[in-house]
């Protein structure tokens, strides 16, 4: 394993040069963020494995046998760091519907391959809090060509793009009228709840830089999980604070496999009072409760299927989650992974995360596909990596936004769960206040859609 160290330099400026390379990734957690310790940066992928022709298994099959073949030479290194060579890119919603036949989901709305990783054979990675940076790999050629591709000047000030318009695939009333049917189908017992989202589409005065978005959007975030991937289609960025899932690795003896769902938001109050006051309505609401403790059931159920009997554990149940723009509940479930459970079982008993279907998970699935009529892609799926040491880190993918190639058009797919006690109004007014958070607040006129 290629361990050496590189002169600091800021990892965005450091990624500068990057910017728009397909197959180049950032993933790179909220300026604010006391948490993101680490940065991330790949690019020219030896492979490229993609799914777009709806052979699930195929892909995944395709997946198991790189990690399989790449385990044969695995090497550690003494650098306490997420990542230094292995898999990273996305699932989409719809990449693993096929394996479910009673589903039927639509296509997705998007330019984006139903699901993708790239290959990396080297990283550049940055401890933000120690100012340290290190390139790292399994080959002498691919981290030479990364390093040689790193930037290391100051960055220019950015402008920000001007997005005077945000029209929804949803009218305000039509969402409401979305949630009061899906509350209707609760109360007749179809399933106990569903998330249902709407998708803003802000289009700027001009063409935009996806990497000069994703800085100002990080800058002012503490999300753990920023992350941006670029493909020849376009941009993917995301300021998730969600995590779907954290794998240890099978080094390190038992396989610890944890998920972290949020359900229940609030805003951020304009002052402390305020603020707490919000919270405070958020940790007791009967509902925002309910909600997040049936996602923590569905996970719970859900992690049975890959963890030896008894192992499952409840490290928190409906705690507050405060972050710069939105407050939230989250619950954190563990598990020992049995023996013989590979990362696409994991896949397969997990994905999607039931903190964006809702319970029963396939019920609600069918019912969001229904309600919505087209395809989530990217959004409310799963991004992050895979390391060749056997560890793996997927965040959800909310709070996510796309652009096409041509930078003009910004989608910015926004929901939440919905309950037998959900206000029709209220749950309308939640969307904008993620879609504030999913953007940095940089897009005002999100706050006026209300």
């Amino acid at each position: 394993m290629i361990c050496r160290e590189l002169n600091w330099r800021s990892p965005k400026a450091a990624f500068a040069p990057l910017a728009g390379e397909p197959h180049a990734h950032f993933l790179h957690g909220g300026g604010l963020s006391v948490t993101a310790k680490w940065s991330i940066i790949v690019a020219f992928p030896t492979a490229v494995i993609e799914q777009n022709d709806g052979n699930a298994d195929g892909w995944l099959s395709d997946v198991q046998t790189v990690i399989n073949d790449r385990a044969l030479e695995r090497r550690m290194s003494s650098l306490d760091a997420p990542f230094f060579s292995g898999l990273i890119g996305y699932l989409g919603y719809e990449a693993l519907g096929e394996l479910e036949p009673s589903l039927e989901l639509p296509a997705s709305s998007y330019v984006f391959v139903d699901a993708v990783f790239g290959v990396y054979d080297a990283a550049a990675i940055f401890s933000r809090s120690a100012k340290t940076a290190y390139i790292v790999g399994r080959s002498e050629a691919a981290c030479r060509k990364l390093e040689n591709a790193l930037g290391c000047d100051a960055l220019p000030v950015v402008t920000a793009p001007i997005f005077p318009t945000v029209i929804s695939n949803f009218t305000r009333r039509d969402y409401m009228m979305a949630v009061s049917e899906v509350v209707e189908r609760i109360l007749n017992g179809d399933f106990y709840q569903a998330n249902i989202a709407q998708r803003l589409t802000a289009t700027s005065t001009r063409s935009f830089s996806p990497f000069d978005l994703f800085r100002m959007i990080t800058e002012v975030s503490d999300s753990y999980f920023g992350a941006l991937l670029q493909y020849q289609e376009g941009a993917v960025l995301s300021n998730s604070p969600e995590r779907f899932f954290k794998l240890s690795a099978r080094s390190e003896g038992v396989r610890k496999i944890t998920t972290e769902p949020l359900k229940g938001t609030r805003r951020r109050g304009g002052d402390s009072d305020e603020d707490r006051l919000l919270t405070q309505a958020l940790i007791n609401d009967p509902k925002d409760r309910a909600e997040n403790i049936m996602i923590a059931d569905l996970l719970r159920n859900d992690l049975s299927k890959i963890c030896k009997d008894r192992s499952i554990q409840e490290e928190a149940i409906c705690e507050l989650l405060t972050l710069a723009h939105i407050h939230h509940l989250v619950s954190r479930i563990s598990g020992e992974l049995r023996d013989e459970v590979s990362i696409t079982d994991i896949f397969r008993a997990l994905f999607p995360s039931g903190s964006i279907t809702g319970a029963p998970k396939i019920e609600s699935m069918k019912a969001i596909a229904e309600i919505e009529g087209a395809g989530r892609g990217p959004y409310c799926g799963a991004i992050g990596y895979i390391d060749d040491a056997g560890a793996a880190d997927f965040s959800v993918s909310i709070r996510t936004m796309m652009t096409d190639k041509n930078c003009h058009d910004l989608f910015v797919p926004v929901g939440g769960g919905i309950t037998q006690h959900s206000n029709p109004k209220a749950e309308y007014e939640e969307t904008l206040t993620k879609a504030a958070g999913a953007t940095g607040a940089i897009i005002d006129s999100v706050n006026r859609m209300s």
